[in-house]
């Protein structure tokens, strides 16, 4: 396994890992108990937004979690604001809080007023979106191989890649974050030349956390639920 590229909520890899394996991670991804508003009852709602809109906008805000956090919790949260001014997620208070603070609800005008209690529980990304963690996708390490007259053209697009020359033809291998496959393509069109894409062993992984977990817990908690659910296929083959 090779890192590519690492941020505070991405990190992006490479590793050779079947894509049958990788799916299986991305989809267990949603079997993570996440905390998020699952009801809403607004008291008070001058705003220009609909109730119905104000509710979805507050099930969408990702909540902090910590080791209390179990798929039993359940956590009130209020929001009571009056006065001019945008409604931010630190409005919110009960709770653990909002991963990001600043991410707007709606605006209040003078005079106006938003009164709300919402309940947060745990659930799935299968159930509800509200509910994901974050997003895992991956594609294949390629070779691009074209006509060797495109080495000058294509290595001004692509510097960071690496070419090999083949005789008549050129060898660019697409393993890093950024893919290069479109950029190559284009060129050849451009040219007339032909291209020929191979598709290799490795796999280019990225991970993306929304900020209820990191990056690391996310990852690790996915393959133990698919440990756990290959278990009970096993009992079941038994």
């Amino acid at each position: 396994m090779e890192i590519l590229d690492k941020k505070e909520n991405q990190i992006t890899f490479k590793a050779e890992i079947s894509e049958s394996l990788a799916n299986a991670v991305r989809r267990h991804l949603n079997q993570i108990p996440i905390l998020a508003i699952h009801e809403v009852e607004i008291f008070k709602n001058d705003s220009a937004l609909y109730d119905e809109t104000i509710a979805h906008r507050l099930g969408l805000i990702p909540l902090k979690m910590d080791k209390s956090v179990n798929e039993k919790t359940e956590m009130e949260i209020t929001l009571s604001l009056k006065g001019e001014g945008f409604v931010y997620a630190d409005s919110m208070k009960g709770g653990l809080g909002a991963v990001y603070e600043k991410m707007p609800i709606t605006y209040l005008s003078e005079g106006q007023e938003l009164k709300a209690v919402a309940t947060a529980k745990t659930g799935k990304g299968s159930e509800h979106s509200k509910f994901s963690p974050g997003l895992l996708f991956y594609r294949n390490v390629t070779e691009i191989k074209t006509d060797a007259d495109l080495y000058d053209k294509i290595k001004e697009a692509c510097p960071e890649n690496k070419i090999k020359k083949e005789g008549k033809h050129i060898i660019i291998l697409d393993n890093l974050k950024k893919e290069i496959s479109d950029i190559c393509e284009e060129i050849c069109k451009e040219k007339g030349k032909e291209i020929e894409f191979i598709p290799k062993e490795e796999l280019v992984v990225t991970i993306e956390s929304f900020g209820q977990l990191t990056i690391e817990e996310m990852f690790l908690k996915a393959i133990s639920v698919l440990k756990k659910d290959l278990k009970e296929v096993s009992k079941k083959v038994k």
